[in-house]
């Protein structure tokens, strides 16, 4: 009989013990299948049966007249290698009366064989090929794997192509019957555990489970003692109020209504200034942090749905921290601080933050000592005395007195909280930094003006004469060229040289040999614009500057802060 530390070692024993029974119901003499004969050219397997009989005798005995449910319990029954099909070119069951098999010997069971290594597998591989190549040949994937695993056990090889040659003596030793009934045997074995790609492993054990067999069966053990404690629980259930269905149904409900306004995956609106889900911009994690300077509207119109949602938040329940500090009741937010601290600090602190908080608020006449009521905190200090070692209830040791004070701060400071002046100014700061000024100006319904057509400022040169950067009274003038322009800024790029300097002569010494022979100085490849440094050098440059003038051609367009030059006859 099998124990339960086997079947631990084993769990899909179970499994096979019931096809194995039905192997045994199959085998019966008087109501089992009906056996014949194979009959080759040159061999006769005896004990075999043909597929018709095989779906057959299941549709009748097992399946309920189901010839469907009968070729799948056939099928798991050939691929868990309880029978095999003589011809192993087709590895499956099928309803045929030229299709033979036969049951596969105990000794070659998987609950006979749960694991088996690769050395077994590249001895038969080995002995296989060592054989009649026209009977025993190995196949294209066996040859595969025969070549990985003689490089995998290079070291062993002599070894193991020992052992082959002793299983093919041994073999050759017995009848003709019974090595052809041992070489199928072998094969199906192998085919099953080994199966070619493609082929769907049943054998293969998956992940491992959590729990053991050996824990189910005992708590199917139950005694009177655990029944008691069953039924106990169950008067106790029955004697607590139940809310209705429907009435918690209606409050999830308008709970859901009531936050949807305030998720941003649901609603678009509350995504600020964009949604980060839809488009690549970040600003609203970076506004939306845990700790920010000035929050959003939404998530300061969050806090006055529930209390809860104000102390989950840390930047509000910072805030609700210095408003308790203006009225002088901080110790309430910091005893609850302090109990929540208790509920999730590591065991090793346990022992250290009961102490601190039972001296810092508990005590009498301590500086932060929380204002309960005497039964309260009668019901905690009994608690402490008899709580000496470390528990699970000792995190929750402090709860009466730490559920008092929330009550307190729910009722009377979070509702003053809501009606105070900060929480109004934070709106307040809140609607002008995420309102009136928008992030990139995303959302914005205001119209862009028409862009102005391209204005352009008239130089000291083109009214002849007047100071720079002061706009011509006048028609203003326009050059045919108009691509490549340089503005004029208020103050000049580079520096005016005096008439005396020796550059600025001799560069004025060169323009007008230039004019004289007839090619215009002033094309050039980047046009720039005339300087002003130029109208009080020389004579010869307000020459030019009058002609230059006169070559321009008068537009009637408002007056503009861009000159273009005038670019010379083609």
């Amino acid at each position: 009989m099998m124990t339960l530390k086997h079947l631990d070692s084993k769990p899909r024993h179970l499994v096979f013990s019931k096809f194995e029974k039905l192997i045994a119901f199959m085998n019966d003499q008087k109501t089992g299948i009906t056996l014949r004969e194979k009959k080759n050219f040159l061999t006769t397997v005896h004990d075999s049966f043909t597929g018709n009989d095989f779906i057959n005798w299941l549709t009748e005995h097992v399946c309920d007249n189901d010839p469907l449910e009968a070729v799948h319990l056939a099928t798991f029954l050939v691929m868990y290698g309880y029978i095999f099909p003589i011809d192993m070119k087709s590895f499956v069951a099928k309803d045929e009366k030229s299709t033979f098999y036969k049951f596969q010997s105990p000794y070659y069971w998987p609950s006979k064989n749960m694991k088996l290594s690769n050395e077994k597998y590249i001895i038969y591989l080995l002995k296989r090929s060592k054989r009649n190549k026209q009977k025993h040949a190995l196949e294209e994937y066996e040859q595969n794997t025969l070549a990985k695993l003689q490089i995998v056990f290079s070291d062993k090889m002599g070894f193991l192509t020992k052992q082959a040659e002793e299983q093919v003596r041994q073999v050759k030793d017995m009848k003709r019957a019974d090595k052809v009934v041992h070489d199928l045997q072998e094969r199906a074995f192998w085919r099953v555990y080994r199966p070619p790609p493609g082929q769907v492993k049943y054998l293969d054990e998956g992940p491992a489970r959590c729990f053991q067999i050996s824990q189910m069966q005992q708590r199917k053990k139950k005694n009177k003692e655990l029944k008691m404690k069953e039924v106990e629980y169950l008067r106790q259930a029955i004697s607590k109020p139940r809310m209705k269905l429907s009435k918690s149904l209606e409050i999830m409900f308008g709970n859901c209504e009531q936050y949807m306004k305030y998720d941003p995956l649901l609603n678009d609106k509350v995504a600020q200034p964009s949604n980060p889900w839809m488009t690549e911009d970040q600003t609203m994690w970076d506004i939306n942090c845990d700790m920010v300077e000035v929050p959003t509207e939404i998530r300061l119109r969050k806090w006055a749905l529930r209390f809860e949602d104000l102390l989950r938040d840390d930047t509000g329940r910072n805030e609700f921290e210095m408003f308790l500090k203006k009225e002088y009741s901080q110790e309430n937010i910091r005893f609850y601080k302090a109990c929540r601290q208790l509920v999730t600090c590591p065991t090793s602190d346990v022992n250290k933050w009961k102490t601190e908080i039972e001296k810092e608020f508990l005590t009498p006449g301590a500086a932060c000592e929380v204002n309960i009521d005497c039964k309260t905190l009668e019901m905690v200090h009994q608690q402490l005395k008899t709580d000496k070692e470390v528990s699970s209830k000792t995190r929750y040791i402090f709860q009466p007195a730490m559920e008092h004070v929330y009550a307190l701060m729910k009722k009377d400071s979070y509702v003053r909280f809501l009606r105070s002046d900060q929480y109004k100014l934070l709106i307040e700061r809140s609607q002008s930094v995420f309102t009136k000024k928008r992030f990139f100006n995303f959302g914005s319904n205001r119209k862009k003006a028409p862009s102005p057509q391209v204005q352009r400022r008239g130089s000291a040169s083109s009214d002849g004469g007047g100071v720079e950067g002061e706009l011509v009274g006048g028609p203003a003038y326009h050059s045919y060229s108009t691509g490549n322009l340089k503005e004029l800024d208020d103050k000049p790029k580079t520096a005016v040289r005096s008439s005396n300097s020796p550059s600025l002569r001799r560069r004025t010494n060169d323009l007008e040999g230039k004019v004289a022979i007839g090619s215009d100085p002033r094309r050039r490849s980047n046009l720039e614009v005339p300087r002003s440094s130029y109208t009080s050098t020389s004579t010869t440059d307000a020459a030019r500057k009058s002609e230059h003038v006169a070559q321009c051609i008068p537009l009637n367009v408002p007056r503009t802060n861009v000159v273009t030059p005038w670019e010379g006859e083609s």
